[in-house]
């Protein structure tokens, strides 16, 4: 899939919705689905079938060559968006029920979200007050790089119990278009 996606996403980085390139250069099931429902459009819009890198390029340029197809694109970039979005919000949702579920259950696996959650948001706690908590010139790079990495996993821990509020907002304004 790949291949076929890198000339497409190369030439229409201009009118590409950041959040449809970026799911579909991903990895996993949505990355998939994502990458071939871009390829899907762009061959339908242009009328010409992608198998290979170089039926993409030139479909990509029939595409750049035509005003009414690069806007087609783009609107139906905008539907892959809500798509994706609604495809993120329900994997989310699934989690969060499995969760549920599992403490239905009676299971020990359904404390293993919250463990790690608790983990992840503490170790960020005493990263950042240790990173914060050194002379200006002194903060270690080391600390600094692992302050991010844990950065990102705290803001996942929180998509994951509360759910995305940015999600929701983009995904609010693409319905209301």
């Amino acid at each position: 899939m790949l291949p076929l996606l890198i000339p497409i996403l190369t030439a229409l980085a201009p009118v590409l919705l950041p959040e449809v390139a970026k799911a579909a250069l991903g990895t996993g099931e949505t990355a998939q689905k994502v990458g071939e429902a871009a390829v899907s459009v762009v061959s339908k819009v242009t009328g010409i079938p992608i198998t290979t890198p170089a039926e993409a390029e030139r479909a990509v340029a029939a595409a750049q060559t035509d005003p009414a197809k690069l806007a087609e694109l783009y609107r139906q970039q905008g539907d892959q968006v809500v798509a994706l979005l609604r495809l993120d919000n329900e994997d989310r949702a699934d989690a969060r029920a499995q969760t549920v579920q599992l403490a239905q259950a009676g299971s020990r696996i359904s404390w293993g979200a919250p463990v790690v959650s608790t983990i992840v948001l503490a170790t960020f706690g005493i990263v950042l007050y240790r990173v914060l908590s050194q002379p200006a010139g002194a903060i270690d790079q080391n600390a600094t790089l692992m302050l991010g990495a844990l950065t990102t996993m705290a803001s996942a821990v929180v998509s994951y119990w509360v759910g995305s509020s940015a999600g929701s907002a983009a995904k609010d304004k693409l319905l209301r278009k």
